[in-house]
């Protein structure tokens, strides 16, 4: 479980958009979640100096999610879904991935060392996802460390740094424990994928 079971009803409540972007090429929206998640990591990396820029990644963020959503919902509705869209999509999340948490990484208050451990998970994560369709199964999203877990996480952290800046626990900041808690996290989560994958292959072979 996680919060990418509450994607039907986030797909439905971004519904009422896709009428006013019925003439935009689903991969405009793709390369504008590129975008703002570049931002969202430069402004992570600067908020050392200035914290109350934490506040603004949160609705970055939160863009970046609904994007993502509606690049999709937007291909199928208009007829525009292609693999070749597929492929610029997966290859997308990642750069947006990397760039948000390569910005929170490089923020000084934050061990660098667990950082970059917790994005080679991030992205081991995704890959494993990935990996479900590549032997024939479905493209899996399933685990407690998913695309918008991930997001929903970093925004609480963001709230919670640009209201205490200074705060600290046991030598680590703020971002520096999000980075820490994301490792199990995230190799739980590619257990529970690679059992999801598993599952689907033996049904298949059954069948």
């Amino acid at each position: 479980m996680g919060i990418y079971d509450i994607k039907p009803w986030f797909r439905q409540q971004l519904q009422p958009l896709i009428k006013l972007l019925w003439n935009v090429h689903p991969d405009v929206l793709t390369w504008m979640a590129v975008v703002l998640s570049i931002v969202a990591g430069v402004l992570l990396y600067m908020s050392f100096w200035t914290p109350w820029l934490a506040f603004v990644v949160i609705p970055l963020l939160f863009l970046r999610l609904a994007l993502n959503a509606l690049d999709g919902l937007l291909a199928q509705q208009t007829g525009k879904a292609r693999v070749a869209g597929e492929v610029l999509n997966e290859m997308t999340d990642r750069v947006a991935d990397v760039a948000i948490f390569l910005g929170l990484t490089m923020c000084p208050l934050t061990d660098k060392f667990i950082g970059f451990v917790s994005i080679i998970c991030i992205v081991m994560v995704s890959y494993t996802g990935i990996l479900g369709k590549a032997v024939g199964a479905e493209r899996v999203y399933s685990g407690v460390l998913g695309k918008a877990d991930r997001m929903i996480y970093l925004m609480v952290v963001c709230l919670v740094y640009g209201l205490y800046p200074d705060y600290g626990l046991l030598g680590y900041s703020t971002y520096s424990w999000l980075l820490i808690i994301f490792i199990p996290l995230a190799c739980i989560t590619i257990l529970q994928r690679l059992l999801r994958i598993l599952s689907l292959v033996s049904k298949e072979m059954r069948t």
